[in-house]
This record gives C-alpha cells, sequence and structure tokens, in this order.
C-alpha cells in the first residue's frame, strides 16, 4: 500500500487533465487493490482486515485522510485460477489527499493499536499478496437511497474498454443515454444505485479496459429481479426502440469483464 506513494510522484501530468474540475470542486477517487489471499488463510485475512487494519482505516477517516474504506469478497469469479479474491476500495476527496492517503498513521501504528495487534498486522503480507492497486475518478453516481445507513451487499461490476479518443462520447453516452434509465429503474426495486468510474492510474491504451460501471444491490434477489424495460425506456427516451438504445450502448464500448463482489466490512 505505501507504494502507491511512489506512483503518485509521476503522475502529476496525468492529473493535470483534471484541474479545471478540481477548481470548482475537489474530484473524487477511489483507489482499489485486489488480493490473493494464500492457500488456507482467506479466514485469518479477513480477520486482520477487520480487527487490525480497520482501526487504521478508521484512524485515517478521522484525520481526513480518506473518506472510507470498504473490504470485499470476490464472489465471482472464483476458484484457484482467479487472480484476486478480495478487494479493498478507500475513498480520497482531492488530489492532495490522493498524493499521501496515509500520512504518518505507519510511523503511529504503535500508539492505535495494542502490541499483540501490531505485531499480527505485521505479518499480513504472509496471508495474501496485494495483486494490484489502481486509482479512480468517481465520473457519476445515483442512488435510490441517498441516507440509507448501510452500504448494499452487492456490486455487479463492469469493466468497459473504449477506444482511444471516444471518451467523451462514451461519458454523455452514460450520463444522458443509461443513467436516466438506471434512475428510473430504481424506483421500481431491484437495483439500488449505479455508479461510473473511469480509471486513472495506470492508463493507455494498451490497458484491458478503461472504464467501470457498478450497479449495486441490497439483496441477492435483486440481482436478477425483472423490470418492464420497454415501458421505462419509453418513459425516459420518448420513441426511442430498443435496438437503437442498445446500438448507442455497443457502439460506444466494449464489456470486457464483469465481477460480482460482496461487502465483508466497512469504515465510515
Amino acid at each position: 500500500m505505501k507504494t502507491l506513494k511512489n506512483l503518485f510522484l509521476f503522475a502529476t501530468v496525468l492529473f493535470s487533465s483534471l484541474s479545471l474540475k478540481a477548481q470548482t470542486q475537489e474530484p473524487q477517487f477511489f483507489i482499489v487493490e485486489t488480493m490473493k489471499t494464500m492457500p488456507g488463510k482467506s479466514a485469518e485475512y479477513v480477520k486482520t482486515e477487520r480487527e487490525i487494519f480497520k482501526k487504521l482505516h478508521q484512524e485515517r477517516i478521522k484525520r481526513g485522510l480518506i473518506t472510507s474504506w470498504t473490504l470485499y469478497a470476490v464472489k465471482y469469479p472464483s476458484g484457484t485460477d482467479a487472480t484476486y479474491d478480495y478487494v479493498t476500495v478507500t475513498g480520497v476527496q482531492g488530489m492532495k489527499k490522493l498524493e499521501n492517503p496515509w500520512g504518518t498513521i505507519f510511523e503511529d501504528a504503535q500508539k492505535i493499536l495494542t502490541k499483540e495487534e501490531y505485531n499480527s498486522g505485521g505479518s499480513i503480507e504472509l496471508l495474501r499478496n496485494l495483486t494490484n492497486s489502481s486509482v479512480y475518478l468517481i465520473e457519476d453516481f445515483v442512488t435510490a437511497k441517498p441516507n440509507a445507513p448501510t452500504l448494499s451487499k452487492y456490486q455487479m461490476i463492469n469493466m468497459m474498454k473504449v477506444a482511444p479518443g471516444k471518451d467523451s462520447d462514451y461519458l454523455k453516452m452514460e450520463k444522458t443515454t443509461v443513467k436516466p434509465i438506471q434512475t428510473e429503474t430504481m424506483k421500481t426495486g431491484g437495483r439500488a444505485a449505479w455508479g461510473l468510474y473511469s480509471l486513472v492510474i495506470p492508463n493507455g491504451d494498451s490497458m484491458p479496459f478503461n472504464y467501470v460501471t457498478s450497479d449495486f444491490y441490497d439483496k441477492w434477489e435483486d440481482i436478477a429481479a425483472p423490470s418492464d424495460f420497454p415501458k421505462i425506456l419509453a418513459k425516459v427516451h420518448p420513441g426511442m426502440t430498443a435496438k437503437a438504445y442498445e446500438k448507442q450502448i455497443f457502439d460506444a464500448r466494449t464489456l470486457v469483464r464483469q465481477e460480482l463482489w460482496e461487502v465483508i466490512d466497512d469504515a465510515r
């Protein structure tokens, strides 16, 4: 996790494109870290995250370094061939906080944790491998329950590849064509929220995907909840056919991969 600090030293130019947006409001980021647990160490890893590292994350929130932290289990795909089985998502407000989202937490860890917790936390590398660290910018988000006391339990992660030079067209399509449909669908149950995120680091044309959308669900059965799509489409986009709607989506991006995540624990 500390290796991110070195990564940000050469990311200044990449972030410069966000400066105009930052003038009106601080951009919101997610640091997404994927973990592959050692064989037979899954339960111990989760226990370490929940009982030890969560205390550090709560202190980070208290100090204003981050806004949130969530631990997810990757429900699908799973198995020995899966490249990771757990994901942590850390919310950061503003580019300045993104430079060093840990502050002096590691130096102060012995004051925050008990001696036993400190010693146990230091051995987390024996429980899992940190396989990837990425940074995403929150482009858009809408929820059916803005004041919900708990997070939605499940997220369907949709990884999208957008062709070079087509970013603006893609974002416009998601925000003006798809988002209104998602918003209307939330009124009848099923989906609880929807988010749109752009991959900031790493980036480049060689990346397998560069955007992500998330569909949030409170309950397992909500994932397959039926909806009257023709009626919703007619209400939101009068005169647009289902074929035309699908064409706008397929022309703007390629769906590369889907994953289903389940919330294990969080700090806010």
